[in-house]
This record gives structure tokens, C-alpha cells and sequence, in this order.
């Protein structure tokens, strides 16, 4: 894990070149290095929050912010391996806390709709279907299956051969 080259004590996620020096910063020294660049100013938010999800589980999201040239990413993690992830966009000049607020709500409801569901066979054998013949995720690199991915569906990792078990 390299260090950020400006505070030397967060790991460097982002990765510059400016003209013939290469610079390594953690989120928050890049945003402060972008806030200066395009004098903009970055308003401290909620660095994380939690909701009840369909079942009533608390899930955790941590908030990460980026200033872009085009603008202003926000994204939101769920704070475990394969967690529920979602993002909004917005322009420079748009209210943050607002955007936040955008996130917040598209994250709840996000996280109201279950697209799995566990059941048991009168076997009593469990097996997982889809709740509405239909699922929303992300795709991801899965290090384990050479040259397939991962799906992430209701938070959970599942591999390509799950996923065509489910439909």
C-alpha cells in the first residue's frame, strides 16, 4: 500500500501527472489539491451513514467526495467485502450538501428492493431465486475465476455460474 506523497499517513488511491512529477495522494489531499486548482470550495459532510434495508438489517455507508474538472462524485460504500455501492454526479457549483442528500435517498432506495430471496425446498434443501424474474447490481473482477466476473446483487458477491443458477 503506498502512503500519500503530500500527508504521508492515508493510502495513496489517486495517482497524477503533472507535467514531468508523478504525485500520489489519498482522497483528501487530492481534493484539496483539485479545490485549489479549480477554486472550488469543499464542504465538510457526513463522512458516513446507516439505514435499515427491506429486512430491517442497519447497513453502513461510508461517503467518499472527489472534485473532477467536470465536477462533483459522490459515492457511497457499504462498509463490507461486496457491500452495496451507489454514486451521484454533480456540477461544480451545485449545493454539496444537497448532492449529499441526492445520495442518501437514491442509496435508500436502493437498498428497499430485495432481488433474492432464500427459500427451502419441501426437501428442506435451501436454495436462492430471483424475487421478480428481473436483478439490478454491478459487475466486478472476481480474482478467484480467471476471466469471469462477479456480480453484486442485494450486497453480496456472486459468480457467473450463481447468477445463471438464479435465472
Amino acid at each position: 500500500m503506498a502512503k500519500c506523497d503530500a500527508c504521508g499517513l492515508r493510502e495513496a488511491k489517486i495517482h497524477l501527472s503533472i507535467e514531468d512529477d508523478q504525485l500520489s495522494l489519498c482522497n483528501d489531499c487530492y481534493n484539496e489539491y483539485m479545490a485549489g486548482e479549480l477554486e472550488v470550495e469543499l464542504e465538510e459532510l457526513l463522512e458516513s451513514f446507516s439505514l435499515k434495508d427491506s429486512e430491517g438489517v442497519v447497513r453502513t455507508f461510508l461517503v467518499e467526495t472527489r472534485l473532477y474538472p467536470i465536477g462533483i462524485f459522490m459515492e457511497a460504500k457499504e462498509n463490507i467485502e461486496f457491500g452495496y455501492t451507489f454514486a451521484v454526479h454533480g456540477e461544480l457549483e451545485d449545493d454539496q450538501q444537497q448532492l449529499l442528500n441526492r445520495l442518501i435517498e437514491k442509496t435508500k432506495k436502493g437498498i428497499k428492493e430485495k432481488y433474492i430471496e432464500s427459500k427451502v425446498f419441501l426437501s428442506g434443501q435451501p436454495y436462492e431465486s430471483l424475487t421478480n424474474d428481473h436483478f439490478a447490481g454491478r459487475i466486478e473482477y472476481d480474482e478467484f475465476a480467471e476471466g469471469l466476473p462477479l456480480i453484486i446483487i442485494d450486497g453480496r458477491g456472486y459468480t457467473w455460474e450463481e447468477v445463471g443458477r438464479l435465472i
